[in-house]
């Protein structure tokens, strides 16, 4: 799910969800030796990587003036680890230079109630599979027997034995039938709570016109066929996902509600200016196991953010909607993902469909411009992952910090790793997490990404790249096509962001994490000697440029 931050961001907040990552070392020992190694440097973009270390000591013999960059990635936790340079004609051991202190990112943190339910809904699921002996009910291409005008009182809040705590008398706005899509016919209904729709009357005082309703439901499921089946959230999501629910659900689980092929959408006062929206799983469950279920494929949007920012609203749809589908296609089917898989997926799919949506993005950079935007950029995701660079990968702590850094590293497979297809190849892989990424990327280690990662940031000012070298900036739009839908990448630079990459002589890192450090200002030159003392064991990288 996704939080949003008034002073500009997303919730979806941006939206998450779910349980964080594990820090139990997966190495029984997580030694490694030190090592003695030394490198010509002769190009400009050169990378050279020592594996599996732990103290090194380094030469580098550099032909031309160079600024050199050193990169650890850590494979163990809490292990301490500094860099030094005694011949250095410049030690930059400090933060990157913050250019003002009036940063807006990208915010995102989701509500406690959908991340407790997540943790705990594979039980729920696989603890109670269907009875052999059970009828299953099918009701494909079932239409929607909701018109609008229809009221219904959606429950919002439950207690720990899932009973409902706080309820929603909302009236159907918008009702779309029968709309044709790769995944068949489907429908949508749009609920605004009564209290929040303003009809123009001179009574009226809620936030949400009939106007707003339209074009929220046109943004996600169009009753147009100018453009078939590519002119809409629903669309551009499906083909790379699949569809959000099936006739199947209830065969894999009898306590799970029948396919009606109907998408709702309960737009309501959150009283949180945090919350754009989010998808909660308990709906997808009938009542007689979860009694706050409104048995419903739906999702919850914030009257108040949507008034405020339509476009932010119509990302979070695109982001929660990956969680949706995800629930169907992995959790039900015993896949369990950790919260930094499932919301990197989320996290990208923004990036993905930016373009589509008219919006800036996790890279805050107009849609219409490809490159990686102007200098001093403080807001999108990226000033919070340079800020807090050195944190792991794979460790959630619900913050937005850890959006930025899963939104930092699946905008890399993206534009590495196939684009669209990335995507889908992880969420049709039968493993989880980190082998679910290397299902889809081909590598041989998880290790190997967090250094191609690592290097793709340190290389991201150049847009003129060989394809040999892993990037983020391609100096215009990168498209991706994925089931003849074309899907448009602009570039990343992170140093056009305020702050730029954080610099670190010495942290103590966890695993799956990544310190950058630099030394010199382009005028090293001649032998350099490096040390770098790694406690327990990671990977050095050396970037030239």
């Amino acid at each position: 799910m996704k939080k949003y931050i008034i002073s500009a961001i997303s919730i979806f907040i941006i939206a998450g969800c779910g349980g964080g990552g594990s820090t139990t070392d997966k190495s029984p020992q997580c030694t490694y030796k030190p090592s003695q190694k030394t490198f010509n440097i002769s190009e400009n973009d050169q990378i050279v990587k020592i594996s599996k270390t732990s103290d090194s000591k380094i030469t580098l013999n550099v032909n031309s003036p160079k600024d050199i960059y050193i990169v650890v990635t850590s494979r163990c936790n809490n292990q301490k680890i500094s860099i030094s340079s005694p011949n250095a004609t410049s030690d930059i051991s400090q933060n990157s230079k913050i250019l003002t202190t009036n940063l807006n990112p990208k915010p995102a943190k989701t509500p406690q109630k959908v991340l407790d339910f997540r943790k705990n809904v594979s039980k729920l699921l696989h603890n109670d599979k269907v009875n052999k002996k059970y009828k299953i009910v099918k009701l494909s291409n079932v239409a929607s027997n909701v018109n609008e005008g229809d009221s219904f009182t959606f429950c919002t809040e439950m207690d720990s034995n899932y009973n409902c705590t706080q309820k929603v008398d909302a009236t159907a706005k918008k009702v779309v039938k029968n709309i044709s899509t790769k995944q068949g016919d489907k429908n949508l209904v749009v609920w605004v709570e009564n209290d929040e729709y303003n009809d123009g009357g001179i009574l009226s005082t809620g936030s949400i016109t009939q106007s707003m309703v339209d074009k929220l439901a046109d943004t996600f499921l169009q009753n147009s066929d100018n453009n078939g089946y590519d002119d809409d959230i629903y669309d551009w999501d499906t083909n790379i996902y699949g569809s959000e629910w099936g006739s199947d659900a209830s065969s894999i689980n009898r306590n799970l509600i029948a396919n009606s092929n109907t998408i709702n959408i309960l737009i309501y006062n959150m009283h949180k200016n945090g919350l754009a929206g989010y998808f909660w799983s308990k709906d997808n469950f009938k009542k007689s196991k979860i009694p706050a279920s409104n048995e419903k494929i739906m999702f919850y949007i914030n009257s108040q953010l949507y008034a405020k920012d339509e476009k932010e609203t119509f990302t979070t749809l695109a982001h929660e909607f990956q969680h949706m589908i995800h629930f169907y296609r992995r959790t039900i089917n015993n896949i369990t993902d950790n919260t930094w898989f499932d919301e990197m997926m989320s996290e990208t799919t923004e990036d993905l469909l930016a373009t589509k949506l008219k919006y800036h993005g996790p890279r805050n950079v107009d849609y219409n411009d490809g490159s990686a935007g102007d200098s001093g950029n403080s807001g999108g995701r990226y000033p919070n992952f340079n800020r807090y660079n050195y944190l792991p990968l794979t460790n959630w702590g619900n913050s937005v910090i850890d959006y930025s850094k899963v939104s930092s590293f699946g905008t890399f497979l993206l534009r590495n790793y196939g684009g669209a297809k990335v995507l889908h190849d992880m969420m049709y892989s039968k493993s989880s997490n980190e082998q679910a990424v290397l299902d889809a990327t081909g590598e041989s280690s998880f290790e190997t990404l967090l250094n191609k990662w690592a290097e793709a940031v340190i290389l991201s000012d150049n847009p003129d790249l060989d394809d040999t070298k892993p990037r983020y900036n391609f100096g215009d739009f990168k498209e991706t096509k994925f089931d003849n839908i074309i899907y448009k990448l602009g570039s990343i630079n992170f140093f056009n962001y305020n702050p730029q990459p954080s610099m670190h002589s010495s942290k103590t890192l966890n695993k799956d994490a990544n310190l950058y450090y630099k030394i010199g200002n382009g005028k090293l030159s001649g032998k350099v000697q490096i040390n770098v003392n790694i406690e327990k064991g990671g990977d050095v990288i050396i970037i030239a440029k």
